[in-house]
């Protein structure tokens, strides 16, 4: 029992000297990537929600232009899906599918985005 009594310290000496991965650089040129990868059906390329199945959805997808969403409400649909958000079913959750970076990366593109009135789609 004895030679345990200095491990929590040991630990704790060997997690302070190991180096921190490198934070994540956000880049909202790869969230316009994996926008154009994923969302781009339903938002369209303006994400204005006209893209090419954006007609087979009633409510038709969000206008992301416009949008008055906080950043981490875009990060938790995204990741969890319309539902999960009380909004459209049909917006799917990407959270198993893209990573947390990814999710990050797109929510920075967004914001990169001029507003723009809803298109007649």
């Amino acid at each position: 029992m004895r030679r345990f009594a200095r491990l929590p310290a040991l630990v704790a000496v060997a997690a302070w000297l190991v180096p921190a991965a490198p934070a994540h650089a956000v880049s909202p040129e790869h969230g316009n990537s994996v926008f154009r990868a994923y969302c781009v059906h339903c938002h369209g390329p303006e994400a204005r929600g006209c893209g090419p199945a954006a007609r087979l959805y009633r409510p038709r997808p969000a206008n992301l232009t416009a949008s008055t969403r906080s950043p981490e409400y875009k990060e938790r649909i995204i990741r969890g899906g319309g539902q999960s958000m009380g909004r459209s079913p049909f917006m799917p959750p990407w959270g198993q599918q893209l990573s947390g970076e990814d999710i990050t990366d797109i929510v920075a593109f967004l914001s990169t985005l001029e507003k723009k009135p809803a298109a007649e789609c």
